[in-house]
């Protein structure tokens, strides 16, 4: 198991987002109320396009950090959701 979001983080980037989630799974049954674990969960969660988990996750995070970055990410998981081009829609 890991102890620490670096590593996990680090998993990330080695291993993908699979047993990283996992990983910070675990972390969080443990750290329940680590705004940053949050927010790395919406981003792995982010990464799968599994929006809805993804603002969950990172709505927790913005209420364990008011002033952190999980607003931000929000704002961009709505922003691509709500993304609409005209032409290329079907007439």
């Amino acid at each position: 198991m890991v102890d620490n979001l670096l590593e996990i983080e680090q998993l990330m980037r080695e291993e993908g987002t699979q047993r990283a989630y996992n990983e910070l799974k675990q972390f969080l049954d443990k750290n329940p109320d680590n705004a940053e674990a949050w927010y790395l969960m919406g981003g792995i969660l982010r990464r799968e396009q599994q929006w809805g988990e993804a603002i969950n996750a990172l709505n927790r995070a913005k209420f364990l950090d008011p002033a952190g970055p999980a607003a931000h990410a929000i704002e961009h998981i709505y922003e691509i959701l709500s993304f609409r081009h005209d032409d290329l829609m079907n007439p």
